[in-house]
């Protein structure tokens, strides 16, 4: 009996509250492995039932014709039909969580910015059980940022605790004041040891930013989305086609992965958005990304603008 209200105890913990296995380790004084098991035992128990509820469709026919016009490695749209707002952040980043929790195995290296998509699917991840063989690493230094659930090196102790992994980090600020002090920053064995991970990683998930959504260096963005950019990945900006921009002024003061990070395999944005469609049809276009989780509402939009540039018609209907 009294193991039977342990398992009942930690499924209530996991399954109803939301908490990690490494906070109920903490909290009921077990060590993580055994969590792990027990959640297992609850499982097969009966005492968790655990069954997948689609609470909205997928936009098929888009992602048809997203795949015809971008040849992607993998697109989801989820259909929210008039929905807005919180609903399409949140069937996005749900979404996401699943494709994630697909791709991801014990030889797997993710490798993750920062920004509220990439947060939001961290929280929804729900994996069966641990990698530990995984690797984790931030693809940047640390952002200035207010929120610390929205810092990649949060997010990805987050992702390690969920899975079970190893983690990597970046110590190190996201931006210097000048080029030298940068580069001995990543010169230091753990920072480029880090670096060299996250440009060496099997899948890459990220958000777009754009200029209607200020992000890292909000004192400089005005003159390089004046100079032409439409977005920015890992604070690398790109042109309506793609194409990273030269701005070595402020490239030389990131402390961040290179450009190679622009070969993982699997490059992955979240997009939930709808002022970010232009963005992520540029990336697209450039190939920065190969896959694209994202919402029939920015779905739609990226089509319009595509046809728009491209004197082509296509109803998403």
């Amino acid at each position: 009996m009294q193991e039977l209200e342990l398992l009942l105890k930690v499924a209530q913990l996991y399954y109803e509250q939301g908490l990690t296995q490494n906070e109920i380790a903490k909290k009921l004084f077990i060590s993580r492995s055994n969590i792990s098991r027990l959640l297992t035992q609850a499982r097969e128990a009966g005492i968790v039932e655990i069954k997948v509820h689609y609470p909205f469709e997928r936009k098929r026919r888009i992602e048809v014709e997203f795949n015809r016009r971008f040849h992607l490695e993998e697109i989801r749209i989820v259909d929210l039909g008039s929905r807005s707002g919180f609903e399409l952040y949140t069937a996005t980043t749900k979404l996401a969580a699943t494709y994630l929790n697909l791709q991801l195995n014990n030889d797997s290296v993710l490798a993750i910015t920062c920004g509220n998509s990439v947060c939001g699917m961290v929280h929804e991840l729900r994996p069966k059980g641990y990698l530990p063989g995984m690797q984790v690493v931030p693809m940047m230094g640390s952002v200035d940022n207010s929120n610390i659930i929205l810092e990649g090196h949060y997010l990805v102790r987050q992702i390690a605790d969920i899975y079970g992994c190893r983690q990597s980090a970046i110590m190190a600020p996201f931006r210097v004041d000048d080029a030298i002090m940068c580069e001995n920053l990543k010169k230091r064995p753990a920072i480029r040891a880090s670096l060299d991970l996250a440009e060496s990683a099997t899948i890459m998930c990220t958000g777009i930013g754009c200029e209607a959504q200020k992000g890292y260096l909000t004192e400089q963005e005005d003159s390089f989305f004046e100079c032409g950019a439409v977005g920015y990945i890992a604070g690398y900006y790109f042109d309506k086609y793609g194409s990273i921009m030269e701005f070595p002024e402020l490239y030389d003061r990131l402390v961040c992965a290179g450009r190679k990070m622009f070969k993982i395999p699997i490059r992955c944005a979240i997009v939930a958005d709808e002022k970010k469609a232009q963005a992520t049809l540029a990336a697209l276009r450039g190939g920065l990304i190969n896959s694209l989780i994202t919402n029939s509402v920015v779905a739609t939009k990226m089509i319009e603008l595509d046809n728009d540039e491209n004197g082509l018609d296509y109803c998403s209907e």
